[in-house]
């Protein structure tokens, strides 16, 4: 008998914990407000290029949380860099901030 409780109770375990590693799937798509026009994360594109690791932005970059407002870019800035591991910042405002129709001027 005790053999079957502690096998029910190991089910339980395995079945709940499968559970919950389902239900913490990162958004495909996060949309953050920001000055200089809304940006559109997309987290499945980032999730990929890390080949699913995690740590790599977490928790050093950003706290894995889709509620947390995106502060500044200086986490873009960790990869998106001349050199850096994704396009540069510079030029490509449209490819994160969507509504922007074009790269804001700077004073002669």
């Amino acid at each position: 008998m005790r053999y079957a409780i502690a096998l029910l109770a190991a089910v339980t375990l395995v079945g709940g914990a499968v559970a919950v590693a389902q239900d913490r799937k990162p958004p495909e798509k996060l949309v953050f407000q920001s000055k200089g026009g809304d940006v559109t994360f997309t987290h499945a594109a980032h999730v990929n290029r890390e080949k699913g690791e995690c740590a790599t932005c977490h928790e050093k970059l950003w706290p894995q949380s889709a509620k947390e407002p995106l502060k500044s870019s200086e986490g873009c800035r960790a990869c998106h860099q001349a050199g850096g591991k994704a396009f540069e910042m510079p030029g490509n405002c449209v490819r994160c901030h969507p509504t922007v129709s074009s790269p804001p001027r700077t004073a002669p």
